[in-house]
Formats: structure tokens, C-alpha cells, sequence
């Protein structure tokens, strides 16, 4: 069961913010079509979706918490020792474990997208999605991803007309 919370002050809970965003990740292109019933390319891009900015509300509290420490206990003329007994290290621990199982997931659902195909304009718009974020973060990582998208969207074509949406050259 996942919690749910808008407060920063459980990192373990998946926040409502969360959700909504990764529930209206992909419908860039809705105007381009009828509606088209989703495919597992749009599915599991949503989930990444999700899923990166759970990383990013947990590396934001984590922040939060670093310029405490630094204003108001003057983090940095600290031991390790000394920073370790402080409270609000407890949760940036209990941050950098999950984050770094959440990174985990996050690789093993990109590296899973390149090789789904989709099938209709939602499905090639949450790849491209996926892949700006990547290469936004990463700077290069989702190239692959990327030119595969671009390649499927050559292939995909009006549903109303039946002409490329894409003109080839």
C-alpha cells in the first residue's frame, strides 16, 4: 500500500503532487487523434515518469533539510561524528536509502523502453517525454531512446486520413 501525503515530512510517502503529475504525463498530443486506448509504452513511461519525480520531491527534501543544518547549526564546521548525532540527518539517511533503490528501479525501467515499440502518437509522445527528461538529467543518457521514438513516429500514421505524421526525408 502506497501513503499518500503532501507533506514533506514523511519521505516515504508518495505525494499527491506525484500522482497528479505522472497521471497527466502524456497527453501532449491528444489533439493530434481520437482518442487511442493506451499501450503498455504509455503505461510504463507514465510509471517512470512517477517514478522521477519521487526521486526529485525526496532529493529536494533532502536539500531542505542539508541548508537547515548549514544555517542553523553551521553544518560544514562540523565532524562527521558531530553531523551524524543531529535528528534531521536521520531522515536524509532514511532519503539516501530509498533514493538510491528508487535510482535502481528508475535504470532498470529505461533501459526496459527502448525495445517496447508504440503503437499509436500517446505511446511515441511518452517516450520522447521520458527520453527530454533523461537527457535533462542525465545529459545523454537517453539518446537510444530517443532516436527510437523519432524513428517510430516516421512510421506512425494520421488516423483519420492515413498519411505519415511524419514526413520522411
Amino acid at each position: 500500500r502506497i501513503a499518500m501525503s503532501d507533506s514533506k515530512d514523511d519521505p516515504f510517502a508518495v505525494s499527491r503532487r506525484v500522482l497528479i503529475e505522472a497521471a497527466s504525463a502524456t497527453p501532449i498530443l491528444a489533439s493530434a487523434g481520437p482518442t487511442s486506448l493506451s499501450n503498455d509504452v504509455t503505461a510504463r513511461c507514465d510509471a517512470w515518469l512517477a517514478l522521477d519525480a519521487e526521486i526529485d520531491r525526496l532529493l529536494s527534501r533532502w536539500s531542505d533539510l542539508e541548508n537547515v543544518l548549514v544555517k542553523e547549526k553551521r553544518w560544514h564546521k562540523m565532524t562527521p561524528d558531530q553531523r551524524e548525532a543531529l535528528s534531521p540527518t536521520e531522515e536524509m539517511d532514511a532519503i539516501d536509502r530509498q533514493v538510491k533503490g528508487l535510482f535502481e528501479q528508475r535504470r532498470q525501467g529505461l533501459d526496459a523502453l527502448p525495445a517496447l515499440v508504440a503503437r499509436d502518437m500517446r505511446g511515441v509522445a511518452s517516450k520522447l517525454q521520458v527520453a527530454v527528461k533523461v537527457m535533462d538529467h542525465e545529459r545523454g543518457d537517453g539518446f537510444e531512446l530517443f532516436k527510437g521514438a523519432v524513428a517510430e513516429m516516421q512510421h506512425v500514421r494520421c488516423t483519420h486520413c492515413g498519411a505519415p505524421v511524419v514526413e520522411t526525408r
